[in-house]
This record gives structure tokens, sequence and C-alpha cells, in this order.
């Protein structure tokens, strides 16, 4: 039977974490998910467990009773995911419209999402007081070890199940499959629990053996544990109101009973306020990532195995299981008051693990393991103490006699503490006092239950004994008080990241508060008069708070996302945003006095409080009457009421943070695409940072489903933003730039004229389902979250995606035969502007086609355009005479083709590689003339000289560089595209390609024509 328990707590586990998954599509908020799923898991194990104490435990069979709950419980899984999907059809397409915006929406979730796992709840709630009590009647002397047993093998099971459900199931399955798995499992318990009943139950009934009310299994245990039967006539409470009884039937001696249910439901509270407050404060240190929770609960759910443990191998040697109660709750608030303690140095730690890592693969793998020992050395000890009270509560009270019914009493008070302790905690604690205040208060609160169960055991104890004990404990609340808060230099550093466990010394904290989701900071740098809002350690958006100052990078993504609607739709009346972060697209978008209202959804009230700290930077958002802020998941927000809007921004933070992937899913661009106008607009922040190509092809992929007609901007050096069309296509207007925001936030980031939003505009959608294909990526699904798997490890890595970019500033003109992007010309006004590649790019290239043009050397203002020069005035050197050292001289020469051919349009690259004036083409040798004709057929963007110039030079003899074949090899290709000959690509990469390294650069732009290729048709 305990094999077949340690399967059913892994399923359980299962469900739970694949719950949470399920109900953050719907609350919006992983957190919010987390503590819905806890709180109705508990409650709902509580009923079922009040209602088998109540009336269950008359059946006479009932390990067959356990048998049966398991199988409805299995059928229940199985069945989980279509009635999931009928009932958010349902709620999206029919519930929430008709509810509108009134506080029936808001709870319409909530309760919803309750009633849809209740059931499930429910029979989990009755395996353990079933399964107990059936097998105590088989072996009524062996509570302890039945009891601790039990609870030992249920909890050891749901660690696998939360850690499998997580690396195992959701990799291989997706949350469909893995729900079935779990149901499978029940089944497959339901099946053993069945045969064992027969054999074991089935001969005992027929005999006559057991009784239908269970009396007789309290006055044995007591009579085990005691030596004496306890006298029949003592006075019981039957639970229900209706005064005393005669038996062992009830729930106890009516005052140890009453202690009991009381120290069962108080403990349960306070282990979950730990839980709650453990999970919040390692979220600071380690990152809020799907990982890391799950090995948070895996830590927690050890340490309530192994009390299970201790209590099954030490039972037959306690004599006064109260006793060992109180002191259990007295050591399990000390272990928590030092964990607060652990947690300090807990920043530390992990700083240490991320700088001495590689960061690979194998670098994660032992910071997962590493964050595991972690969590384990803050929850586990208590954990271990909270894991020993509720067999040791339900040994007491069966050792008083008190019957069958006793376990599923004992077992609903505690789970009706568990709930209580997770709403006191994100409800009344955290805002109140904070976490780990809370976590405190709820320590010593345990410590309070333990001195009264030890003032109520039988068992006289010395007093020296009890005052030694609760003064340790004082000494520890002194000492988790007074040093127990971690730097907020620390809680900000977002060390997980870093591998830094502390901010600059120039930086300060100047706000920091819990809120229910995340704890929010504000990081001030007075020296260079800037601010970031970070959301639990993480940076997520940062600006300068003078105008006068350069842009941070953050900057030039906002004010963009916020620009580009305001250019592409002719009349944005009703603008909504997901996301407050700092405010500024909030602010950007009000700039314009087209725009009707602005409703910007956040889940996080502390944000909104945190933000007004960007002060005149961001006013608008906070003091203009069109904008109006809701605090609420923008699924339900937006589905109340049908809202229809213009323009839809989607900026949440990085998809590695937990519940955050399910914005990018092509379930929630169907969404959205259902709450756009028809000629709508929808603008997404897709970060390109800590994350790889594969994982943004699955996220673009599930967009261009719903959304065919996108296209691509480059905000900053890392940070994308896609424009998808509802209706027609729209080109930006920059007349409308008059209209915008004011011309300082306009020019200061490089957006004030169109030549500069021109400049950051990379692709459209057949680009994107290009890169798609290329990466044979599927839609990113609710249900399928690979990206909130997989990104965690490509955060750890350091990975960025940047095939977009080097589309662009490779150095050809890929994307001007692709599908016919313009350069910007060198006259068009570009501002020089740090972190922006496109920006540096161009003028680099500028800057080396005046110098190859004139002669003379340019001002040089960064190592890009340095760099790039000093190539070209080598160049220069070799080229005043026949170039003797060829290969040397198409060294540089490629490098100044790739610094100038790609970046500007054919106009500016006349005395350049059009009609070059800085060599004498006809006296040179063939290969360089070669190579002159191919820079100048692809600086004309003429295809079919493209194509015959390049394949002249990849059948020269060797010698030459590997970059100058490379760009041999791409102009060939492309012209071959270009011309109508799209099979010639293969037949060039066969013949030619092979043999030629890619570079960093250009290796996904070389599979990328590739895949082009492969889809275009012959002409």
């Amino acid at each position: 039977m305990l094999g077949l328990f340690v399967l059913s707590g892994f399923a359980g586990l299962v469900y739970q974490a694949l719950w949470s998954h399920y109900l953050g599509l719907t609350l919006g908020h992983a957190a919010y998910a987390q503590t819905l799923v806890l709180a109705i898991f508990m409650g709902g194990m509580a009923l079922g467990a009040w209602a088998v104490g109540r009336r269950g435990l008359r059946w006479r069979r009932l390990l067959l009773a356990y048998a049966v709950a398991e199988g409805l419980i299995g059928l229940f899984g199985l069945a989980f995911h279509p009635l999931f999907l009928g009932y958010t059809a349902l709620s999206q397409d029919l519930v929430l419209p008709a509810l509108g915006d009134g506080a029936l929406a808001r709870l319409y979730p909530w309760v919803s999402g309750a009633l849809l796992i209740l059931p499930a709840c429910v029979l989990l709630g009755a395996t353990f007081p079933l399964l107990s009590a059936g097998v105590l009647r088989l072996a009524p002397a062996e509570d302890a070890r039945v009891l601790g047993g039990l609870y030992f093998a249920n909890s050891i099971g749901a660690a696998g199940g939360a850690l499998v459900a997580t690396f195992v199931l959701l990799p291989a399955v997706g949350m469909p499959g893995a729900v079935v798995v779990a149901g499978a499992c029940n089944l497959l318990v339901a099946g053993g629990a069945w045969w064992v009943s027969r054999v074991w139950e089935g001969g005992a009934v027929r005999a006559g053996a057991l009784g239908g009310s269970g009396a007789g299994v309290g006055a044995e245990v007591a009579s085990s544990a005691s030596g004496e039967v306890l006298d029949p006539g003592v006075r019981w409470d039957d639970g229900a109101g209706g005064g005393a009884r005669q038996g062992a039937g009830g729930a106890g001696p009516a005052p140890l009973g009453r202690l009991l249910l009381a120290a069962a439901f108080l403990s349960g509270a306070f282990s979950f306020v730990y839980e709650i407050g453990w999970v919040r404060m390692l979220n600071q240190a380690l990152g809020t990532t799907l990982h890391s929770f799950e090995l948070m609960l895996a830590a927690f759910l050890l340490g309530l195995a192994f009390g299970g443990l201790w209590v099954r191998r030490r039972g037959r040697r306690i004599g006064d299981a109260l006793v060992v109660a109180g002191f259990a709750q007295l050591w399990m608030g000390l272990a928590a008051l030092l964990s607060v303690l652990l947690f300090a140095r807990s920043f530390e730690w992990v700083g240490w693990l991320v700088r001495s890592l590689p960061r690979d693969d194998a670098g994660y793998a032992l910071y997962a393991l590493g964050s595991a020992a972690i969590s384990l050395a803050v929850m586990f000890p208590a954990a271990f103490f909270a894991g020993m009270t509720l067999p040791l509560f339900t040994m007491a009270l069966l050792r008083a006699g008190a019957g069958e019914s006793g376990i599923g009493r004992i077992y609903a008070a505690n789970t009706l503490g568990a709930i209580a302790g997770v709403l006191l905690m994100v409800h009344a604690l955290i805002p109140l006092v904070g976490v780990r205040v809370g976590v405190g208060l709820a320590a010593l609160g345990d410590a309070a239950v333990g001195v009264w169960l030890l003032a109520r055991a039988p068992t006289v104890l010395p007093i020296r004994r009890v005052a030694l004990s609760c003064g340790i404990v004082a000494a520890a609340a002194l000492a988790s008080f007074a040093f127990g808060r971690p730097d907020p230099r620390e809680q900000v550093s977002g060390v997980f990241r870093s591998g830094v466990p502390s901010l600059h010394q120039s930086a300060d904290v100047a706000f920091l508060r819990d809120g229910k989701t995340a704890t929010v900071g504000i990081v001030r740098n007075a020296e260079a008069d800037s601010a970031a809002i970070t959301s639990n350690g993480k940076s997520d958006a940062a600006m300068v708070l003078d105008l006068a100052q350069p842009p941070r990078t953050d900057e030039l993504t906002m004010t963009l996302i916020g620009t580009l609607p305001l250019l592409m739709h002719p009349a944005p009346e009703a603008v909504g945003v997901i996301g407050w972060g700092s405010g500024l697209t909030t602010h950007t978008l009000l700039g314009s006095t087209r725009v009707g209202r602005v409703e910007t959804v956040e889940i996080e009230p502390v944000v909104f409080d945190a933000a007004r700290l960007f002060g005149a930077r961001v006013a608008r958002a906070y003091q203009d009457p069109r904008s109006q802020v809701v605090f609420e998941d923008a699924r339900t927000f937006f589905a109340a009421g049908n809202r229809r809007y213009d323009v839809i921004v989607s900026e949440p933070s990085n998809p590695w943070v937990s519940g955050v992937a399910s914005l990018f899913t092509a379930e929630f661009y169907r969404f959205l695409r259902a709450h756009l106008a028809a000629d709508g607009l929808l603008l997404q922040w897709l970060q390109a940072y800590e994350i790889d190509d594969r994982l943004i092809a699955t996220m673009l992929a599930a967009l261009l489903e719903t959304f065919p007609d996108a296209e691509l901007y480059l905000a900053n050096d890392v940070d994308l933003v896609v424009v998808a069309h509802a209706g027609a296509h729209r080109e930006p207007d920059y007349a409308r730039l008059a209209d915008g925001p004011p011309r300082i936030e306009l020019e200061r980031v490089g957006l004030g004229n169109g030549g500069e939003v021109a400049l950051r505009r990379i692709a459209g959608g057949e680009v994107l389902r290009t890169f798609v294909r290329a990466w044979r990526a599927p839609p990113h699904s609710d249900f399928h979250p690979t990206v909130a798997l997989q990104a965690p490890a490509t955060r750890f890595r350091g990975s960025i995606s940047d095939t977009f970019q080097n589309l662009v500033d490779n150095g050809m003109p890929v994307l001007d035969v692709l599908e016919g992007r313009v350069p910007v010309g060198a006259g068009a006004g570009i501002v020089e502007l740090q972190g922006h590649r496109f920006v540096q790019a161009h003028h680099a290239a500028v800057r080396v086609a005046a110098l190859l043009r004139t002669g003379r050397v340019p001002e040089v203002a960064g190592g890009h355009a340095g760099s790039a020069s000093l190539d070209a005035e080598r160049l220069l050197e070799l080229s005043r005479e026949p170039v003797r050292n060829v290969t040397g001289w198409a060294a540089l020469a490629a490098a100044s083709a790739a610094a100038t051919i790609g970046h500007l349009p054919a106009d500016d690259l006349e005395g350049v590689w059009l009609a070059p004036t800085w060599i004498d083409a006809q006296a040179q040798p063939e290969a360089v003339r070669a190579l002159l004709a191919m820079w100048a057929a692809a600086a004309r963007r003429d295809v079919r000289a493209m194509h015959t110039a390049g394949e002249r030079v990849l059948r020269l003899p060797p010698g030459l560089p590997a970059a100058a074949r490379e760009q041999a090899l791409v102009i060939a290709q492309l012209g071959a595209i270009g011309s109508g000959a799209p099979r010639e690509v293969e037949t060039l990469q066969r013949i030619h390609g092979n043999d030629i390294p890619a570079s960093e650069r250009m290796r996904m732009v070389r599979h990328l024509l590739r895949v082009w290729a492969g889809t275009q048709p012959a002409s």
C-alpha cells in the first residue's frame, strides 16, 4: 500500500502543478494561480477528509472506498483538458462579456476556477483518511508506522510529482498529455487498491471481523499505546453540536479533541505561510522561473516526507505523542526563524554559483542542483518538523480512543488551516508587514502552539526543559528580526543573472515593497541621474530622469513601441496596453492628441505605485485624464464588456519569468485579435536577449498564425518590436510625427524623422515565416509551454537571438533582394546614438564610403566606425598601385564592402563600388577585377549580374580569404533568387558552399537563404 500511495502522491502533485498552469491562463499571473490552486487544493482536501470522518468510516470496506476515490480522480484527470477548453470558451465568449466591468467579472475567474478543480480536490482529501483507517483496521497496533509511513509515502511521491511534471512530462507531452499520465496513475492505484481490498478486506468482511463503525480502531490503538483500554464511559464530542455521546467513535475527549483540532489548524496555517513566504523570498535570489518554483516546492515536500518517516521509525518509542508534537511545533518555529537568516545569505550563495559555473547547459543543470540545495537549506528543517505534526496529532487522538473519525477530522483541520495560511499571507501579512516579517510572525505562532500543547500534555515536563526551549526560540526570534533582513541592495541586484550579489556603489534603493505577486523596487543612480524599476530582482525598465542626458536602451524600446501606432493608425481612439512597467509607453502614447483613451492593464498594483518615482518622465501616464489603469489580468479585463481596441500594445516582462510566456502563445494572440477592431494594430515587445532563435521562432509562429501580416522593428540592440496588422497593411505616415509626443522626447531616442524610424525596420511577414520554417518551429501554445520550460536555461547561458539583426547589418543586400528593402540614405539625418547597432552601422557606412570616395579621413566617433575606417585606410594604401598581395587586399576590401554595401543605397555608393575612384580597376589582376565587379553588382542590386559575378569569384583559384568567398556565395545566391532561379541556391551550396566556413554573423543568413529559396517557384 505504501507503494500505491507514493504513486497517488505523485499524481496529486502533477495535478497541482498542471492546475497552476491551466488556471494561470485564467487569472493571468502565476503567483495568483499558485495561490488559488493551493487554497482550493487544500480546501477540497479538507472537505473530503471531513466528509470521510463524518460519514465514510461507517463503511465496511475502506480500502475499496479508497480504490473508488482514486478511480474517480483518474477519470477526472482524463477528462480535465477538454473540460478546461469548454470552460475557457464559455467564459470568454459568453459569461465575461455578459458580466461587464463590475465586481462579478473580477470575481468570476476565481470562483469558476475554484469550482473547476474542487471535485477532484475533495476526492484527493478523502484518500488519506480512507487508506489510513482501512490499514489501521488491519493493523491497529501499528499507528505510528501506518500514519507516518503513509504520510511519508504520499509526500515523497508528491515531491517526485512536482519535479517530474516540470522536468519530464511537460517537455515530453505538454499539459494535455501530462494530465492524462496523472489520471492513468490514479487508475493504476485504484486497480491495485481494489486487488488489496479483495484479498485483505474481503475475507475479513465475510468472517464478520470488521465492524461498520470502526470504533474499535481507536480503542485498540489506545490499548496498545498505554497498556489499558480507556474507560468507555468517557464523554465524547460528536462534532455536530448535538451534545455528547458515549464510546470511542467521536472526535476524542472534548477538551483534547478541541485542542488537537485547533493545533492541527494552526500548524497547517503557519506551515503554508512559510511556503508562500519562502517562495517569495527565494524568487529574489534564484529568479522567478518555473524551474525554481518547482524546485522550491519539492524541497518543502521532501521536508514533510522525512518528518513523516521519522514518526514511522520512532513511533513505537513515543509514549506521549502530545509532548513530541509540542516540541515539534517549537522546533518548527525555531527552524522557520533561522530560515530567514539563511535567506539573507542566499544572495551570496547564488552569486558564487553563477560566477563559478560555465554558462552552458551543463552549467545550468548544476545551477538547478545548487538552487535545490539552497531551497533545501532554507525550507527543509522547518518542513521536516511540519511533516511530524500531522501524524503525531492523529496518533494522540487515536491513542485517546477517538476512533477512525479522528483521522479525517485532524486531516480536515490541518488542510483548512493551510487555506487560512495562504489567504492570511497573501491578503494580510504581505500587504501589512511584508514577506519576511510574515514568516517570522508565523514562526512565533508555531512556537506558541508548541508551548500550549506542552502545557496541556498528560506528561508533566520539567519546567527547566520547557523554559530552555522557549529561551532558544526567543533568542532565534531576536536574531531573525534583528539580523534577518537582507540588504535591499541585494534584493534588487538580480544576482541570478549577473552573479553579483549587490548593486554598484553608485546606486541606491529608493523604493522596495512586497506586492501580492512580486517584490518591487526602484533603483536610483545619482551619478547617471537614472532609475530602474525591478520585480523580484529583475530590472524591467530603466531611464534617465533628465531629458538632456543620453537615453538608456530601454527608453529606445518604450518610446518606439509607443510611437509606431501613432504613425501607422490614422485614428487610434482606443488603445489597450498590457503591462505598466515604468509607464513610459503609456506616457508616449498620450503625447498624441489623436488618442482618445489609453487603458493600461497591470497585474501588480505596487508596480504602479513604484513607477511614480520616475516623475516628470512619465507624467502624462499619471495625470492625463485619458489614462486609465486597471489592476487585473488582461484576459479577464478585455473579455469583460467585450472590449475592442484600435491598438493593443503588449509589453510583458521576459518570457523566462514564470507565467509570462503565456502572453506569447497562439491562444493568447487569437484572444487579442478578437478584441481588436477590424483595422486594428497589435504591437508586441519581444526581448531578444536571454533567449535563443528557436524560442523566438516558436513565439513568432504563434503570432503569425493569427496575424499573417506582421513586420519587425529593432528598438535597440536586443529588443524587437512586432507590428501586426489585423486588417489592411498600413505604412507609417511620418508626417504624423508632428502630432506625436514632444520633439525633444523623440529626437533624443533617434525618432526625430521618418528616416530614423525606417532605419529600425527589419522585415515583413515573408521573412518572418522563413525564419520560423528555418527552425521548424511549432506555434507556441498555452498547453505546450516550451518557452517557460526552456527560457530559464537560455537566460542562464546569456543567449542572444541576433539573426534578424544580422539579416540587416551583415553588409550584403539580403533584404533588399528578398523583399525590396531600401537602405536609408546618407543624407537622412540619422542622429548618433549608442545602443542601436543599425544606427552605428549606418554612420560607419557613411564614414567609410566618404573615405573611399574622397581619400580623406573623416572624424571617427566610436569603435565600430573607427575599426571600419581603419580597414578602409589600409585598403586605400594597398590600392594606389596594382595589387600584389591579393589575399591581404581582398580581406580589407571585403571588410569595407561589408561596412557599406548593405547599409547604403546605390546612389551613396557611387565612387565607392560603382565606378570606384579609389582604385584603377583596369590595372588590377583578374581576381581583383572579379571582386570589384561582384561588389559593384551588389551595390546596384543588379540580381542577374550578382549571380554571374558571384559565381565568377567562386570559380577563381584558391587563395581568397574566407570572408570574400563567403560574400561571393551569398551574392551569387541572392542573384539566383532575385533572377528567378531559386534552385541554383542549392547548387551553389553543393558545389561551393560546403567548403566555405560560415562566419558567426553569416551562419543563419546563409541558412535562411536556402530555406527561402526552397519555397520560391522557379520562373
